[in-house]
C-alpha cells in the first residue's frame, strides 16, 4: 500500500508504477482483489476448481518485492507438484521470464534486485513432518501455502514461528497465506480454522476465507469447465464445482458419533450426543491400560518412499469406567511421533511413569517384539495380536464401539485430539490411507472386550 495526501491507501494493484507490474502480466479478478487486499495476518483463498487460487498466492508474493531484503516462500506438499504445467515454478517461470529476475534452480528461488539486498521467492515442500524444519532457521514476511489440505495443522502453525522481519522492513506486513479446494486430508482442520462456512473476511487479528468459483476467474472458460465437473463423482464434483466445504465422504466412521468427557479433579462427566452431561465417574476407579502401534519398520519406510503417508508411533492412554459404565472407554492422552526404536522404549517408560497403566498392550510385530524383550521385565508391557492386514475388519471393533457412543474424548482442545479425529473421520478404508491412531484404538476396544489382565499373550480376533 502507498499512502496519499488525503491519507487514503493505494493499492499496489492501482498504482501503474509499482514494480509489481513488471513481474505480474495479469490484473487481480475481482475476487482475487479481494484476498491480496486483506490486512490480516491470516487468510485462506478458494473452494472451487480454477477459482484463480495459485495465481492469487504468486500475486501476493510480489506485491512487496520491492523492498531489500524482503522473501517470500511458497509452498506445496512436494516440488514434482509445484514443477507441474501449470504449476507455481511453471507460472512463475512464464511470468519473470525476460524481466531482471533471476532463477535458481539448485535453491528454487527467484532473486529480485531492489535498491539494497535482493528481494526473494522461494519454493518449498513439506512431504513429511519432519520437513518443516529445513525452515527453522529462516526468516520470510510472507509464506503460503498451495492446497492447504493436505498439510497437517501442526505442519501449518509451525510456520508462524517463521514469519518476522528486521526494523527496516516497516511497511511490510508478515502475512500467512493459503488457497485450496476442499477435502484432503486436512479438510477438517482447515474448515474449523478458517470458518469456511461463514464465507466472510474476519478482521484484521483472526483468519479471513474468501471464497470463489470457476465463475470468478475470467481467464478461464467456466461453462467448458463446469460441463467437465459433471462427468465426477457427487462428492468431488460439489467440492470442486461449488466449493463444498460440508459435504465429505460417506466414512466409515461419522461425526456424530464422536462423544466427549470432562474432567473436574479427579471426576469424570461423560457427556451424550446432545453434550449433555449423563454419568459422573471418579477416575480412580478406572482401570488404565496403554496401546501401542509402533513404526519405522522398513517396509514402512519403503512404503513412504513409494510416495504413501508417512507412518507414526502412536501410544494412547485409556480408562475403562467402572461399573455400570464398563462399556464406556475414555481416551485420556496420546503420543503421535516419528521415532526410531530407542524413542519408542524412551516414550514407553515415560508413558508408565506419568499414568502408571496397569497393562501396556503393543503390535506383536518386529518392533513390539523387540521392546517387550527389552523391557518386559521393567514395564507391564506384553504384545496384542493385529489381528490380520485387512485394516477394516481389524477396526470393526472399534467402529461399533464408536456408533454405539462408547468411545470419549477429552473435551478440552490439546495438541492431538485434532490429529485423531481428522483421521477418524477422513478414513473411508481404503488401502493406503494412514491408520496409526485408528490402529491403536482398536486394540484397545478389543483388550476391554476381554477385560482381562492376566498374563498371557493376547490374540485378539477381529
Amino acid at each position: 500500500m502507498i499512502e496519499l495526501v488525503t491519507g487514503e491507501k493505494l493499492s499496489c494493484w492501482d498504482d501503474s508504477t509499482h514494480p509489481v507490474h513488471k513481474y505480474c502480466p495479469h490484473t487481480p479478478s475481482e475476487k482475487q482483489r479481494k484476498f491480496l487486499d486483506l490486512d490480516c495476518k491470516e487468510a485462506l483463498y478458494g473452494g472451487a476448481a480454477a477459482g484463480g487460487k495459485s495465481e492469487a498466492l504468486l500475486m501476493g508474493a510480489l506485491a512487496n518485492i520491492h523492498v531489500p531484503g524482503y522473501a517470500a516462500l511458497i509452498l506445496r506438499k512436494d516440488v514434482a507438484r509445484l514443477r507441474l504445467s501449470g504449476g507455481l515454478i511453471d507460472r512463475a517461470q512464464q511470468w519473470f521470464a525476460g524481466t531482471d529476475a533471476r532463477w535458481c534452480g539448485r535453491t528454487e528461488r527467484w532473486t529480485f534486485p531492489t535498491s539494497g539486498a535482493p528481494a526473494s521467492i522461494s519454493f518449498g515442500y513439506m512431504s513429511s513432518s519432519e520437513d518443516k524444519f529445513r525452515y527453522g532457521s529462516s526468516e520470510y514476511q510472507y509464506i503460503a501455502f498451495d492446497e492447504l489440505t493436505e498439510f497437517a495443522e501442526d505442519d501449518y502453525r509451525f510456520m508462524f514461528s517463521r514469519l518476522r522481519k528486521n526494523w527496516d522492513m516497516p511497511t511490510v506486513p508478515l502475512q500467512v497465506r493459503s488457497a485450496t479446494n476442499p477435502g484432503g486430508y486436512g479438510h477438517r482442520w482447515v474448515r474449523r480454522r478458517f470458518d469456511t462456512q461463514k464465507k466472510s473476511a474476519a478482521n484484521h487479528f483472526h483468519p479471513a476465507f474468501i471464497p470463489a468459483k470457476v465463475q470468478d476467474n475470467p481467464a478461464v472458460n467456466a461453462a467448458e469447465y463446469i460441463d467437465s465437473l459433471q462427468h465426477l463423482p457427487t462428492v468431488a464434483r460439489e467440492r470442486l464445482m461449488n466449493g463444498d466445504w460440508s459435504i465429505q465422504e460417506q466414512g466409515l466412521i461419522h461425526e456424530d458419533w464422536l462423544r466427549t468427557f470432562i474432567e473436574r479433579g479427579s471426576q469424570l462427566i461423560l457427556l451424550n450426543a446432545k453434550h449433555e452431561p449423563y454419568a459422573e465417574i471418579n477416575a480412580h476407579d478406572c482401570r488404565r491400560f496403554v496401546t501401542v502401534d509402533p513404526a519405522g519398520t522398513s517396509e514402512d519406510r519403503a512404503r513412504e518412499h513409494r510416495g504413501h503417508p508417512a507412518s507414526y508411533t502412536v501410544i494412547q492412554v485409556w480408562d475403562m469406567a467402572p461399573a455400570p459404565y464398563q462399556q464406556c472407554l475414555l481416551l485420556r492422552h496420546q503420543v503421535r511421533s516419528r521415532i526410531g526404536f530407542d524413542g519408542l522404549c524412551h516414550e514407553l517408560k515415560e508413558v508408565h511413569k506419568t499414568y502408571q497403566p496397569e497393562r501396556m498392550l503393543i503390535e506383536n510385530e518386529k518392533l513390539g517384539q523387540a521392546a517387550v524383550d527389552i523391557l518386559g521385565q521393567q514395564l507391564p508391557l506384553t504384545t496384542i495380536a493385529t489381528g490380520g492386514k485387512d485394516k477394516v475388519a481389524r477396526a470393526s471393533p472399534l467402529i461399533n464401539k464408536l456408533e454405539q457412543g462408547h468411545i470419549f474424548l477429552p473435551q478440552t482442545e490439546n495438541n492431538w485430539k485434532p490429529d485423531f479425529e481428522t483421521e477418524l473421520l477422513s478414513w473411508t478404508g481404503l488401502p493406503n490411507e494412514t491408520t496409526d491412531q485408528i490402529d491403536a484404538a482398536a486394540y484397545a476396544v478389543v483388550y476391554a472386550m476381554r477385560n482381562d489382565y492376566g498374563d498371557l499373550v493376547i490374540e485378539a480376533v477381529f
